[in-house]
Protein backbone atom coordinates (compact mmCIF):
# COMPACT_ATOMS: atom_id res chain seq x y z
CA UNK A 1 0.00 0.00 0.00
CA UNK A 2 0.97 3.76 -0.30
CA UNK A 3 2.39 5.91 1.92
CA UNK A 4 -1.37 7.19 3.04
CA UNK A 5 -2.51 3.95 4.38
CA UNK A 6 -5.96 5.44 5.10
CA UNK A 7 -7.40 6.43 2.19
CA UNK A 8 -6.23 3.62 0.17
CA UNK A 9 -7.72 -0.20 -0.16
CA UNK A 10 -6.17 -3.47 -1.82
CA UNK A 11 -8.56 -5.55 -3.66
CA UNK A 12 -8.36 -9.06 -4.76
CA UNK A 13 -10.31 -8.54 -8.17
CA UNK A 14 -12.57 -11.51 -9.62
CA UNK A 15 -15.79 -12.20 -11.67
CA UNK A 16 -18.23 -14.69 -11.32
CA UNK A 17 -20.73 -15.17 -14.12
CA UNK A 18 -19.82 -12.05 -16.07
CA UNK A 19 -20.02 -10.01 -13.11
CA UNK A 20 -16.95 -8.13 -11.47
CA UNK A 21 -16.30 -8.07 -7.80
CA UNK A 22 -13.74 -7.00 -5.47
CA UNK A 23 -12.93 -8.08 -1.74
CA UNK A 24 -10.67 -6.43 0.32
CA UNK A 25 -6.93 -8.04 -0.43
CA UNK A 26 -6.31 -8.01 3.79
CA UNK A 27 -9.46 -10.83 4.51
CA UNK A 28 -7.82 -13.57 2.25
CA UNK A 29 -5.31 -15.86 3.93
CA UNK A 30 -4.74 -18.02 0.99
CA UNK A 31 -5.13 -18.81 -2.51
CA UNK A 32 -4.94 -21.63 -4.03
CA UNK A 33 -6.52 -23.80 -7.28
CA UNK A 34 -9.61 -25.33 -7.13
CA UNK A 35 -8.81 -29.29 -8.13
CA UNK A 36 -12.64 -30.92 -7.45
CA UNK A 37 -12.35 -31.14 -3.57
CA UNK A 38 -15.53 -31.16 -1.64
CA UNK A 39 -15.37 -29.98 2.47
CA UNK A 40 -17.88 -28.83 4.68
CA UNK A 41 -15.83 -25.11 4.86
CA UNK A 42 -15.51 -24.90 0.78
CA UNK A 43 -18.73 -22.37 -0.54
CA UNK A 44 -19.20 -21.60 -3.92
CA UNK A 45 -19.62 -17.87 -4.65
CA UNK A 46 -22.62 -17.34 -6.63
CA UNK A 47 -24.47 -20.08 -4.33
CA UNK A 48 -23.02 -17.93 -1.53
CA UNK A 49 -24.71 -15.00 -2.87
CA UNK A 50 -28.16 -16.63 -3.74
CA UNK A 51 -27.71 -17.46 -7.17
CA UNK A 52 -28.98 -21.04 -7.16
CA UNK A 53 -28.76 -21.03 -11.25
CA UNK A 54 -26.96 -24.28 -12.24
CA UNK A 55 -25.53 -22.28 -15.43
CA UNK A 56 -23.07 -20.11 -13.78
CA UNK A 57 -19.87 -21.52 -15.09
CA UNK A 58 -16.65 -21.23 -13.89
CA UNK A 59 -13.49 -21.20 -16.11
CA UNK A 60 -10.95 -21.05 -13.98
CA UNK A 61 -12.46 -21.79 -10.43
CA UNK A 62 -9.94 -20.72 -7.96
CA UNK A 63 -10.38 -21.37 -4.02
CA UNK A 64 -9.35 -18.28 -1.76
CA UNK A 65 -9.74 -18.56 2.17
CA UNK A 66 -10.84 -15.76 4.33
CA UNK A 67 -9.28 -14.89 7.58
CA UNK A 68 -11.98 -15.96 10.23
CA UNK A 69 -10.27 -15.33 13.45
CA UNK A 70 -11.60 -18.18 14.89
CA UNK A 71 -12.59 -21.77 14.14
CA UNK A 72 -12.57 -23.73 10.95
CA UNK A 73 -11.74 -21.28 7.83
CA UNK A 74 -14.25 -20.03 5.29
CA UNK A 75 -13.04 -20.92 2.00
CA UNK A 76 -15.40 -19.80 -1.24
CA UNK A 77 -14.25 -20.70 -5.18
CA UNK A 78 -14.54 -17.42 -7.19
CA UNK A 79 -13.25 -17.31 -10.98
CA UNK A 80 -11.45 -15.91 -13.08
CA UNK A 81 -8.99 -13.76 -10.47
CA UNK A 82 -8.16 -10.85 -12.54
CA UNK A 83 -6.02 -9.01 -10.13
CA UNK A 84 -4.87 -7.38 -6.91
CA UNK A 85 -4.70 -3.71 -7.21
CA UNK A 86 -4.62 -0.26 -4.59
CA UNK A 87 -7.80 1.98 -5.17
CA UNK A 88 -8.44 5.63 -3.45
CA UNK A 89 -11.31 4.80 -1.38
CA UNK A 90 -12.91 7.94 -2.52
CA UNK A 91 -13.69 6.51 -5.65
CA UNK A 92 -15.92 3.88 -3.95
CA UNK A 93 -19.38 4.64 -3.44
CA UNK A 94 -21.62 2.84 -0.99
CA UNK A 95 -25.24 1.67 -1.97
CA UNK A 96 -28.46 3.95 -1.66
CA UNK A 97 -29.46 3.48 1.65
CA UNK A 98 -32.96 1.73 0.03
CA UNK A 99 -30.52 -0.98 -1.19
CA UNK A 100 -28.71 -1.49 2.38
CA UNK A 101 -30.76 -4.34 3.69
CA UNK A 102 -30.59 -6.40 0.75
CA UNK A 103 -26.99 -5.65 -0.06
CA UNK A 104 -25.80 -6.00 3.14
CA UNK A 105 -27.86 -9.73 3.94
CA UNK A 106 -25.21 -10.70 0.49
CA UNK A 107 -22.00 -9.00 2.32
CA UNK A 108 -21.93 -6.20 -0.38
CA UNK A 109 -20.37 -2.78 1.06
CA UNK A 110 -20.01 -0.87 -2.30
CA UNK A 111 -19.39 -0.37 -6.00
CA UNK A 112 -15.90 0.80 -7.59
CA UNK A 113 -16.08 1.77 -11.76
CA UNK A 114 -13.13 0.41 -13.04
CA UNK A 115 -12.08 0.74 -16.42
CA UNK A 116 -15.82 1.22 -17.44
CA UNK A 117 -16.88 -1.77 -15.62
CA UNK A 118 -19.03 -1.84 -12.39
CA UNK A 119 -17.15 -3.95 -10.22
CA UNK A 120 -19.18 -4.81 -6.69
CA UNK A 121 -17.51 -4.70 -3.73
CA UNK A 122 -17.78 -8.09 -0.66
CA UNK A 123 -17.11 -8.05 2.12
CA UNK A 124 -16.32 -12.16 3.15
CA UNK A 125 -16.00 -11.85 6.54
CA UNK A 126 -19.55 -10.09 6.66
CA UNK A 127 -21.02 -12.90 4.36
CA UNK A 128 -19.79 -15.30 6.73
CA UNK A 129 -21.67 -13.34 9.79
CA UNK A 130 -24.92 -13.23 7.50
CA UNK A 131 -24.66 -16.64 7.23
CA UNK A 132 -23.67 -18.17 10.69
CA UNK A 133 -26.54 -15.55 12.01
CA UNK A 134 -29.11 -17.33 9.22
CA UNK A 135 -27.93 -21.03 9.94
CA UNK A 136 -28.79 -20.08 13.99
Amino acid sequence: MSDNDDTRLDLLLFSVGGAHFGVDAGQVTGIAVYEGEQADDLFWFHTEMGYEDNSVTYNSPTIVTIRTGKGSPYRMIIDSMEDIAEFNLNDIRIFPAILEPFVIRKGLWGILSRNGIMVLLVDFQLMLKQKRIKNK
